[in-house]
């Protein structure tokens, strides 16, 4: 037995569409032959024939006026009825474009079919209540769509956007990637997840690729006068500086003027840039990982102006010596 065809659906829809013109040619008929055409020209002859014979010149003209004005009104009818059909035909054909445009994507197809099937089972609802609920629902969905379709994923109240995070950075074309870490609390990237991202980061750099990180510190953690910073931070950056990260770092108070600069934010190669959102306790509100290339741009552009206020740590150790 031979494999199932994948586009079960698109091959019905391209046998209907091959099918249609053979179908409605045999349904046209020359409109001299219709019957209703027959009938109301041989009635409207009978009139004039008859009014022509008996009728006195006044009535004719009656009578002429009265069929042109028929006429013309059914002309205009006709016009308006082809105009709505052609509206008709257009929306018909723009409804088909999309399953037609998918249909050369399995993967989309599917959840394409999945949803529309999901939307005609929720059409066929009811309840007022849940109808409301759904179209507030569905708005969200939209939304979501949308941002993926202009190459942007939102994860929010969720660490799930690590493992877009560690695929990312697992990608043999992602030979450089660039950190801004803002940190704000000793417990930075302290949790399970966030030890298990160092890991990755470790791989990675064993691997060859060239993990820069700049580590912006508030004024508690890295307090003026201190060379290091000092607690769990600070075991925090020295264990990534000894796998091979490059480190520099930056008081938050030096951003004082350009505070447009404190983020959260990663640039994984010339591919997309990840933006992260904490509350106090480091937990993630949201991540937002954008593939648009003019973003990366603007992330790109916004590193090189930290670099302006970042120490690199080599150099701070140095001058310890």
């Amino acid at each position: 037995m031979g494999e199932p065809r994948a586009f079960l659906p698109s091959d019905r829809l391209s046998r209907k569409l091959r099918l249609m013109p053979s179908q409605s040619q045999q349904r046209q008929r020359p409109v001299l032959l219709s019957f209703r055409f027959l009938t109301t020209a041989v009635a409207g002859s009978v009139i004039m024939t008859l009014v022509s014979v008996f009728g006195p010149l006044p009535a004719q003209l009656a009578v002429l006026g009265a069929f042109i004005s028929i006429l013309g009104g059914i002309f205009l009818g006709y016009l308006g009825q082809e105009d709505q059909r052609e509206r008709d035909r257009a929306a018909a054909i723009e409804s088909l474009s999309v399953p037609l445009s998918l249909a050369s994507d399995p993967e989309l197809f599917q959840r394409y079919r999945e949803i529309a099937a999901s939307l005609t089972a929720l059409a066929g609802r009811t309840d007022p209540i849940l109808r409301r609920i759904a179209m507030l629902k569905l708005a969200s969905v939209s939304e979501q769509i949308e941002g993926l379709a202009g190459g942007r994923i939102v994860f929010a109240l969720t660490e799930s956007w690590r493992n877009v995070y560690e695929e990312i950075l697992k990608s043999p074309d992602v030979k450089v990637y660039r950190s801004v870490a803002w940190v704000r609390s000793p417990r930075y990237w302290q949790d399970e997840p966030g030890i298990q991202s160092m890991q990755v980061n470790f791989e990675a750099v064993k691997r060859g690729v060239l993990i820069e990180r700049i580590v912006l510190l508030k004024e508690e953690l890295w307090p003026t006068g201190h060379r290091l910073p000092a607690g769990e931070i600070w075991q925090w950056i020295e264990e990534q500086h000894n796998h091979g990260v490059w480190i520099a770092l930056a008081r938050e108070s030096d951003l004082s003027r350009e505070t447009d600069l404190l983020a959260d934010m990663g640039i994984y190669g010339d591919r997309a840039v990840g933006t992260q959102e904490l509350d106090d306790s480091c937990r993630t509100l949201r991540f937002t990982l954008d593939l648009d290339p003019q973003t990366v741009e603007l992330a790109d552009n916004k590193w090189k102006r930290l670099q302006l206020y970042a120490r690199s740590l080599r150099s701070i150790l140095d001058q310890g010596k």
